[in-house]
């Protein structure tokens, strides 16, 4: 069979939780499966095939022999795309791949194909319509040209990465639920493997860090919570607890309230931004935490809380969304509302080593349970077989 694969989101120069899970799986499917021809599939414009011959550099999986690649010279302008394809349905992009039995699109991206192609789309989130608030009106736009309804419909099956997800989608957009399979994301192996002490000495000297600190990693938009854990710090102040907080990622929109939090308790002094980081550097600071602390008002699957598990750090996260799912037990969950809770769940781990243990115990066994392969496999199976 002719599977082919949709890359335009890898070649957006981002690197966020839906570009990681299309390298990760894409990289296994290729693992497992050398005998159906792989097609990727993208959009040539400007400077996308410099940054496609980028990509293969760095992940020369790509050169196996059961894998194409193929392009349309198109504008790849989101707006013009939406008002093009979506209403005259052209062209179709797995006759553009040379003939497909089936398209994968990791992330829901307007792509016409023909019927005779069977359409697979994965779904990580719907959290700009149940929190548009939490989005610019650039950021609303974006998704709007997205066309998720629209997708939801046409696509022959879904995938979600959680069953937090599929219900979303079942709720907002009237999926049939038979249509829609929960396949989770994984956690790589390099997770577990200590990166020893020299490492996290030398990290934690780069930023001025003598003691003890609460992690956080990803973006400052106001969904992720973080001037929570800014509160949070301020509490452990009060109760005589010497702690530091590391926060590790790139701007994001709507982030001025955090920095305000910080300005407003004087906390300027005690909150390091590491900016963007390596993935060995944030296993590093994984490992090093006392606490990973992630209060977020949504999640589609919350997987930097499997990274702290796996990397051996107690976690604080939310019973809300995806979070409770992913955490199972293994996790102090609190509602991400209730500043008090927060305050005192992270405080308790602080003061109780022998519950921060036991947690750490708990989340390496739970991180053993998702592996990037066995995404793979149940994603190849909804190629091949449509999941049957």
């Amino acid at each position: 069979m002719r599977i082919g694969v949709d890359i335009r989101g890898l070649l957006t120069g981002k690197w966020s939780g839906v570009e990681q899970y299309t390298s990760k799986v894409l990289e296994q499917l290729l693992r497992l499966d050398q005998t159906n021809t792989f097609v990727l599939f993208y959009v040539s414009y400007r400077d996308l095939d410099q940054k496609l011959a980028e990509l293969i550099a760095a992940a020369p999986w790509l050169r196996q022999k059961n894998v194409e690649i193929r392009k349309l010279k198109w504008v790849n302008f989101p707006l013009l795309l939406h008002a093009l394809w979506k209403p005259l349905n052209w062209p179709k992009a797995d006759l553009i791949c040379g003939g497909l039995g089936v398209m994968w699109q990791p992330s829901p991206r307007i792509l016409p194909v023909s019927r005779r192609c069977r359409q697979v789309i994965t779904f990580h989130d719907l959290v700009f319509e149940l929190f548009p608030q939490f989005y610019t009106w650039k950021s609303r736009l974006w998704q709007w040209q997205m066309s998720y309804p629209y997708l939801s419909r046409t696509a022959d099956q879904l995938i979600a990465v959680s069953r937090s997800t599929k219900h979303d989608l079942e709720k907002i957009y009237r999926v049939d639920p038979a249509k829609i399979q929960v396949i989770y994301e994984g956690i790589e192996p390099s997770y577990f493997v200590p990166v020893g002490e020299p490492v996290i000495l030398a990290l934690k000297a780069k930023f001025n860090i003598p003691g003890r600190y609460l992690y956080y990693i990803g973006s400052l938009e106001p969904r992720k919570n973080v001037v929570a854990i800014v509160r949070t710090l301020a509490y452990l102040k009060t109760q005589n607890v010497n702690m530091k907080l590391v926060i590790s990622g790139a701007k994001s929109w709507l982030e001025e309230p955090v920095f305000a939090e910080i300005e407003k308790l004087n906390l300027q002094q005690e909150v390091i931004f590491t900016g963007p980081v390596t993935e060995s550097d944030k296993i590093a600071w994984l490992q090093g935490a006392a606490i990973f602390v992630f209060p977020s008002l949504y999640e589609g699957f919350g997987l930097p809380v499997l990274e702290a598990f796996a990397a051996g750090c107690p976690v604080v996260t939310s019973n809300v969304s995806s979070l409770p799912e992913v955490a199972g037990e293994a996790a102090l969950l609190v509602d991400p509302n209730d500043q008090t809770v927060i305050n005192e769940a992270v405080y308790q781990l602080c003061a109780d080593k022998n519950m921060a243990d036991e947690l750490i115990k708990q989340g390496r066994e739970r991180a053993k349970q998702f592996t990037w392969e066995k995404t793979a496999k149940e994603t190849l199976n909804i190629l091949l077989h449509g999941g049957k």
